[in-house]
């Protein structure tokens, strides 16, 4: 927590009164401003992110569903705990993005973020290239990469992510939302839930992504473009249309104005004897 004499908790005030939603967001977090902490928080995030959930996928020859899933989400858990009070743990654009729209933080840092993010997941597909086993021939294959289902439209695809980017929109929100401000301790199980979840429900179909980071990553080293765009066009449409909505509809009412403090008593006056 911040003390009263923290520069970035004054920033972070800023920050939400900038959107005028003020209640809407809990005190702690990213403040408004670029930070190098949260932007090396980022960078580094991404990059385990792409590297590990790459990783679960190699050391099986075909892992299943569930086993993708789980990995996932406890990946994500792990890694929102370890960096969720510097930079917020976004690890997406689409969560950048969400907090964007409720004014949780500038464009400008929202932008710088998003960099860090795409810097990161390059480097940690990398990373995976370097030390993937080697039965997995990960320099000149597409590992990693998410592509729609055969059978199912680039419109159903886009459909489909901007839903998952939708869900985890609101979720997101709602943890940031004032009123949540005492189910802190459990936000990295609660979200690496969330993303298990979402994961199991559409990750046959459209490999489940819902993060732009995480799809641009692998197809850049692999060099595979094919239906790239449903994940720049899915998951952040959902999202920004969910922020909107939980913005409009369902932030926290601004609480009433506190009353002045009261006068305090006049000092007894004594008479001589």
């Amino acid at each position: 927590m911040a003390s009263e004499e923290d520069p970035d908790a004054v920033s972070h005030s800023s920050s939400i009164r900038f959107c005028g939603c003020c209640e809407c967001m809990r005190g702690e977090g990213a403040p408004s401003g670029i930070r190098w902490q949260a932007l090396a928080a980022e960078l580094v995030g991404t990059c385990l992110l792409l590297f590990l959930t790459c990783l679960s996928t190699c050391g099986l020859p075909s892992p299943s569903p569930l086993y993708r899933a789980i990995a996932s989400g406890f990946i994500v858990a792990f890694i929102v705990q370890c960096f969720d009070h510097i930079s917020g743990a976004q690890l997406n654009p689409t969560v950048t993005l969400a907090g964007l729209v409720v004014g949780r933080w500038r464009a400008a840092a929202a932008l710088a973020e998003i960099v860090a993010q795409l810097l990161g997941a390059v480097a940690g597909v990398a990373l995976l290239r370097l030390t993937a086993p080697d039965h997995v021939d990960a320099r000149h294959s597409a590992v990693c990469v998410t592509l729609p289902a055969d059978g199912l439209s680039l419109y159903q695809a886009v459909t489909i992510e901007a839903v998952l980017g939708a869900c985890l929109a609101l979720a997101n929100c709602a943890s940031w939302d004032a009123r949540n401000r005492y189910l802190k301790d459990s936000w990295p199980l609660r979200i690496g839930l969330t993303v298990a979840a979402l994961s199991l429900t559409a990750g046959q179909l459209t490999g489940a992504s819902m993060n732009p980071a995480r799809s641009f990553a692998p197809a850049l080293w692999s060099k595979t473009w094919t239906h790239h765009w449903v994940y720049w066009a899915g998951a952040p449409s959902g999202s920004a249309a969910a922020a909107a909505l939980y913005r409009g509809v369902w932030r926290a009412p601004l609480a009433p104005p506190a009353a002045p403090p009261a006068a305090p008593p006049a000092a007894p006056r004594y008479k001589p004897a």
